[in-house]
């Protein structure tokens, strides 16, 4: 018998994005790729160049996704482009 302890997602119509259907999921998913990326920064014995999850956002389709993009690097660049179309 297997023991499968991953979190349950679905393709999101937004693009080729694992779409997580509540937050808990989205939060539990979070934790786990943050470990998983860990364990293989400490295998590889650097960090550098990895791309670590930091938070997860709601998208257009209501589905949840993580990123490693931080709040205030999208805030700044969606200020950017919303001045640009102005």
């Amino acid at each position: 018998m297997s023991c499968n302890k991953g979190v349950a997602w679905r393709p999101c119509h937004c693009g080729l994005k694992r779409g997580f259907t509540s937050e808990r999921d989205a939060d539990k998913a979070l934790g786990r790729a943050q470990a998983k990326r860990n364990r293989r920064a400490d295998a590889i014995g650097t960090r550098r160049g990895q791309h670590i999850e930091q938070r997860y956002y709601e998208c257009d389709y209501g589905l949840f996704h993580l990123t490693s993009e931080n709040r205030s690097s999208y805030a700044t660049r969606t200020n950017k482009m919303k001045a640009v179309t102005k």
